[in-house]
């Protein structure tokens, strides 16, 4: 009986060791299953940190409201609000010469002028001033009234107003002034613009003269040279333009000879990269000098 008893008990120890050993591998492999779910979430999170991206947010159950989330860079940076930006001056084919100057009108830099009219009606005035009195293009070297009467041109054709408003504008607007240029330009060559000073529009006999004022003659290019480079350039190519076109349609009365300053200005128009319009002035300077290097 005492055998038995012992066998029993041996056998009951058995049992309940087996226990202890499943117990505990269960307990092992669901320790290990929850730190792989574990590893899930922290390990990527952790990798990316050190790549410097941001882990993908949880989703949101679908009846809860989507909200924005907050980055740290939104919170260091106060929120800018964004005004639309409005410019000064664009091409003919976007706004016509009376808007230009209604622009003009609104500014303090003009107002203080104290003009007494507008500037559109102040541009008829100087346009009928310089055509009643054009300068001489040419034969300073032979008569020396001519030298003379170039360096003090607009000073004897226009008043101190119109001398001052072209200088405010030129100060102004000299981040415009390729677009203003350009506009003029496409208004006096193409005729667009503003119908009511198309009786003002100087032709090319009247233009001419001025064109070859600021290419020829020391004191049209004593007028530039007081200018800002990138204005002094663009009245250059505007002014080949017009001596050009003269060349072409017999009015050249003057005999100037392009073909040195096509050369110096398409070699100085590579020192201006921001010129919105560089690679159209270089094909057409390229084109200009071809055509005068065939007559030579």
């Amino acid at each position: 009986m005492k055998k038995m008893d012992s066998s029993g008990s041996k056998r009951v120890w058995w049992w309940l060791l087996l226990f202890l050993v499943l117990g505990a591998l269960i307990g092992y492999l669901l320790r290990g299953d929850l730190g792989k779910e574990s590893e899930k979430t922290t390990l990527p999170e952790k990798a990316l940190e050190a790549s410097g991206e941001t882990a993908p947010a949880e989703k949101q159950p679908e009846s809860a409201p989507e909200t924005p989330q907050a980055t740290e860079e939104s919170l260091q940076k106060p929120a800018i609000q964004v005004s639309p930006v409005v410019k000064k001056a664009v091409p003919m084919a976007e706004l016509s010469l009376a808007e230009f100057f209604s622009y003009l009108d609104q500014q303090p830099s003009i107002r203080h002028l104290d003009l007494g009219t507008g500037t559109r009606e102040r541009f008829k005035i100087i346009l009928e001033k310089l055509s009643s009195r054009l300068p001489v293009p040419a034969g300073e070297g032979i008569d020396p009234r001519i030298l003379t009467a170039n360096v003090y041109h607009f000073f004897r054709a226009l008043d101190r107003k119109d001398i001052r408003l072209i200088k405010e504008i030129i100060r102004h607007e000299r981040d415009n002034m390729e677009m203003d240029l350009r506009m003029f330009f496409h208004w006096f060559m193409v005729g667009e613009g503003d119908p009511d000073l198309d009786a003002l529009r100087p032709s090319l006999v009247t233009a001419y003269p001025y064109a070859g004022y600021l290419l020829n003659t020391i004191g049209g290019r004593a007028y530039l040279l007081r200018r800002p480079s990138t204005v002094r350039v663009l009245l250059t190519y505007y002014s080949l333009l017009i001596v050009y076109r003269a060349d072409k349609e017999g009015k050249n009365s003057y005999g100037i000879d392009l073909y040195p300053y096509v050369r110096a200005l398409a070699e100085e128009m590579t020192h201006y990269p921001d010129l919105q319009y560089q690679q159209e002035y270089m094909e057409k300077l390229d084109q200009i000098r071809q055509y005068y290097v065939s007559k030579r």
